[in-house]
């Protein structure tokens, strides 16, 4: 399983990190209502601070004109006046007339131009301001009350009569602010910082330290140190941990202590097995050898057997009695059959002895194909069944042993014969893919069943004891076709459906070249695909 790394840094410095970036974010959220709320409260401090003005500087006005003593009327003037402001200042408008309406004076700067449209256009409007740097920019619509009506008679009333602007400087507010504003941000940086240094304190001593103990407990295991042990005391998980590190510890000197025990009865029992190998396979040599010696001897006998049998069938008193005859013909049946049967042992006993070779040659697989089809044949003379051979032209020369392929197309073709009653058995001999060539062996037989077409290559195998019984055999013909099909570098495999016979399939390699003097035992296993068919066809 894959391990992903998030990061590569310590989990202390992580920690510290984490939490400086919670901490700094969390006061930035709290210092952001009181900023909003500071720049909120001096913007509404210029724009009453102006409205005071405007309001001292039109009664100071008016105050000034209803002045009788000009002397009291200058001295009201100077002491409305704010030394650090400038002076407002007062602009008129003239009345409307029947035939021309309020029009705004000209030479107007831009922004006091566009204030008086504003209040002319709209009666309700009152005020305009333009925060512009360092200036705060303010104009007040004067209207006509009942009360100006007294002096201004050409006025009607709500009628603009006048406007007063002014400009105030924001030097001194704006430096107050910024000083405001800085004082926040250090006090913000120290709750961070002290916030920080005593979270690391605690983290510290709370998390990492335990752990890091705990990183070096499972350092020194890694090293093969299982008597160590991890000492915390936080009454927290981690001394939990701890106490579940320890008792894993405590398993594992205990299961290393097992291990050693098994590992040394193991070795024991490895002793043993091997001195039990070296003689079964000495046993298995002996049997080798007795099953080679035997067969030779038994072959000499029986073949004189077989001969004399064959001349009593042959004679003409024996072939004029009915029973004498029977009696012949059952004599060579049977001798022939343990012929087959010490033939397979002698082959089998060659295979295990690695006494089994490839010897190369050119053959031509029609040429083989005929020969053991003819060799087949006299097994037909007491059934109605019909072999053919099918030669594909294309089957090119092949390099192989021609006895081996005999041999195992013999084997397929007898045991085909064997246990088919009625229909057809045929040999057919075709190229395939990859420069192989195929020998198809099928029946019209009984078939063999899908579970039983893993065994049926096992040797001394035989599915049915019904079909022992009546035609008897070793259960050796197919295995040895499989262990000489693997010997020549091919495969074999079945495909068979009960009740509809079977096909087996060798398919051999046209070059063998590379299997030549390859004995038995070293050669690979063949493949035979049973999952594909099904279907009993017996060993012979």
């Amino acid at each position: 399983m894959a391990k992903i790394r998030t990061s590569r840094t310590t989990l202390e410095r992580r920690g510290r990190l984490f939490f400086g970036l919670f901490i700094l974010l969390t006061v930035a959220a709290c210092l952001w209502w009181p900023w909003w709320q500071m720049e909120r409260l001096v913007g509404s401090g210029d724009q009453e601070r102006a409205q005071a003005l405007v309001r001292a500087y039109v009664q100071n006005r008016h105050a000034i004109r209803f002045a009788a003593d000009p002397k009291a009327a200058e001295q009201l003037r100077r002491f409305g006046m704010v030394k650090s402001e400038k002076e407002p200042k007062l602009i008129r408008i003239a009345s409307a007339t029947p035939t021309q309406p309020q029009v705004v004076p000209a030479g107007l700067p831009p922004f006091e131009d566009e204030a008086v449209r504003v209040f002319l256009k709209h009666p309700e409007e009152g005020r305009q301001r333009l925060p512009a740097g360092d200036s705060f920019f303010y104009i007040q619509a004067l209207r006509a009350e009942n009360e100006c009506l007294t002096c201004h008679g050409e006025y009607k009333p709500g009628e603009l009569i006048g406007a007063v602007s002014l400009e105030l400087s924001l030097k001194d507010r704006n430096r107050t602010l910024l000083e405001n504003r800085l004082i926040l941000v250090i006090a913000a940086l120290l709750v961070v910082v002290l916030s920080v240094a005593v979270f690391y304190a605690l983290f510290r001593y709370m998390v990492v330290r335990p752990i890091q103990h705990l990183k070096d407990v499972t350092d020194r295991v890694s090293e093969g140190d299982l008597q160590i042990r991890s000492e915390i005391d936080t009454g927290n998980e981690l001394e939990a941990l701890s106490d579940a590190m320890n008792h894993m510890l405590d398993e594992m000197a205990k299961a290393q202590a097992d291990l050693r025990a098994a590992t040394a009865a193991r070795d024991a029992k490895l002793d043993e097995l091997a001195k039990a190998n070296v003689a079964l396979f000495e046993m298995n040599q002996v049997k080798n050898k007795f099953l080679t010696t035997m067969s030779h001897e038994l072959r000499t006998p029986l073949n004189s057997i077989l001969g004399f049998a064959q001349i009593l069938s042959d004679a003409p008193v024996v072939a004029a009695d009915a029973k004498l005859s029977r009696y012949a013909r059952n004599i060579l049946t049977s001798g022939r059959m343990l012929l087959d049967m010490i033939n397979d042992l002698l082959d089998l006993a060659k295979i295990e002895a690695g006494r089994l070779q490839v010897r190369l040659d050119h053959v031509s697989p029609a040429d083989v194909a005929e020969a053991v089809c003819n060799m087949v044949r006299p097994m037909l003379a007491e059934t109605s069944l019909k072999l053919s051979c099918e030669i594909d032209p294309a089957a090119p020369l092949m390099i192989t042993d021609a006895t081996k392929v005999q041999q195992i197309l013999y084997n397929l073709l007898s045991n085909a014969i064997k246990f088919t009653e009625q229909g057809e058995v045929r040999l057919s001999v075709r190229l395939v893919q990859d420069r192989r060539v195929a020998f198809e062996v099928v029946d019209t037989g009984p078939g063999i069943a899908r579970d039983e077409q893993l065994r049926i290559f096992e040797r001394f195998t035989q599915l049915d004891s019904s079909y022992t019984r009546r035609y008897r055999g070793t259960g050796l013909g197919l295995s040895i076709v499989k262990e000489l099909t693997g010997l020549l570098g091919g495969t074999v495999s079945v495909e068979s459906e009960v009740g509809h016979g079977s096909t087996f399939t060798v398919v051999l390699p046209v070059d063998s070249s590379a299997f030549e003097g390859r004995a038995a035992d070293s050669a690979a296993p063949s493949q035979h695909s049973a999952e594909k068919a099904g279907g009993p066809v017996d060993q012979a």
